[in-house]
């Protein structure tokens, strides 16, 4: 008896550990989506879908050869239904956990994106390893259907596009859809996401014959910030107002600045470190929010006369550079509150630091938001001149007038 027990227990085990590929699918039959894009079409909405032809990955130029990618399109009343639609076109199934990027068209979003973020958030296949932006002044799936002649795959070259230009230059951000749905979510603060927008002719898969053209004519560039309040795409901010919402909330990592000197001409200032601090307080019955923002830089490039070898002119352009930085800073929180969108989280900042008034404020915070003081207090410092203290241009004016 105990003997057939042991048997049984042991065939029990050696069951359960051979189930782990039940569910297994091959490659050859899969079709991986790189970048999903969203249109409204009349009452329902058109589903683009940019799938990799692995085939032709690592096989020469997509000019020598068929496109990397193909699109499909398809129109339904949900994303759900359009995906399993869409397979009547696809050869394959669709495969979602290697997507890179999500467009969302501005018509879609300003009539709200909630509907459409719950399917992303409850489909099991994708990772919330992708960025989501909104297709400015263009359609989605002509996003999806323009190709880039540095990436074979267009959905990787946006992706790292944004990711670069986060790090490196201001008024963009990289946004993740579960850090957009938890903005979404916060109380005391709304959403933004970065704004995607064609500066020039599109080069869509039917005309890639232009990718062989040394200035190719691919038009797509990542620009301003969406505002959301709610779920609702309210407004954009500008360049400026987008680099003073970065500078706020802490995500500027580096960017270049100009600034104008006392004597004409302009200084590039190359900001290293940046770091901002947000206090909230109460004052007569009203919020009142202080911004410091600490600033590191150094001196890339002057075009015009300037002795940077006295500590004076460091100085100087020091105090030029924070109120260049407190203007954009303040234009920043002045269109927050024109659109009436808490986008710096400072209800949140004023729920921490006092429960209390929170409790009262939170159910029109953005109210309160529109009429809260907000202070903003610079402190720039630069660091280094470059390998030269003063510029060989002044030098060569001399030489020209002698």
């Amino acid at each position: 008896m105990r003997k057939m027990i042991r048997v049984t227990l042991l065939l029990i085990l050696l069951i359960s550990i051979t189930t782990g590929c039940w569910n297994r699918q091959e490659l050859n039959q899969l079709s991986f989506v790189m970048a999903l894009g969203i249109d409204k079409h009349d009452n329902q909405i058109e589903l683009s879908a940019q799938v990799a032809n692995v085939g032709e990955i690592g096989m020469g130029s997509s000019s020598e050869r068929g496109t990397s990618v193909t699109n499909f399109h398809v129109v339904s009343p949900t994303l759900y239904e359009a995906l399993r639609k869409m397979t009547s076109h696809a050869p394959r199934e669709l495969y979602l956990s290697h997507l890179r990027m999500l467009v969302i068209s501005e018509e879609l979003a300003r009539e709200g994106v909630r509907d459409v973020l719950d399917f992303f958030m409850r489909n099991e296949q994708m990772r919330p390893d992708y960025f989501v932006a909104i297709a400015k002044d263009v359609q989605a799936k002509e996003i999806l259907s323009t190709l880039t002649p540095t990436e074979k795959i267009p959905a990787n070259k946006l992706y790292s596009s944004l990711k670069t230009s986060q790090n490196l230059w201001a008024p963009t951000i990289a946004v993740h859809v579960d850090e957009f749905v938890a903005n979404l979510v916060a109380l005391g603060k709304e959403p933004v996401l970065t704004g995607l927008k064609s500066n020039g002719e599109l080069a869509v898969l039917r005309k890639d014959n232009k990718l062989k053209m040394s200035d190719a004519p691919v038009g797509l560039v990542f620009t301003q910030l969406g505002v959301f309040r709610g779920d609702r795409l309210v407004g954009w901010l500008n360049e400026q107002e987008s680099k003073g919402y970065n500078y706020i909330s802490g995500n500027v990592k580096s960017t270049v600045g100009d600034v104008l000197l006392p004597d004409g001409g302009e200084a590039s200032i190359h900001i290293l470190r940046t770091k901002s601090k947000v206090t909230a307080a109460m004052k007569e019955g009203k919020p009142v929010f202080t911004v410091k923002l600490q600033v590191e830089g150094d001196i890339g490039e002057v075009e015009g006369s300037i002795d940077l070898t006295k500590s004076e002119s460091i100085y100087l352009l020091e105090q030029v550079m924070e109120k260049k930085l407190k203007e954009g800073l303040q234009v920043a929180v002045s269109k927050a509150q024109k659109l009436e969108a808490d986008i710096f989280g400072f209800g949140e900042i004023l729920h921490r630091s006092d429960p209390g008034s929170w409790k009262q404020m939170k159910s029109d915070w953005p109210s309160y938001f529109v009429k809260s003081e907000v202070i903003v207090q610079v402190d720039a410092k630069l660091r280094r001149t470059g390998k030269v203290s003063s510029s060989f241009i002044e030098e060569l004016k001399k030489k020209t007038k002698e």
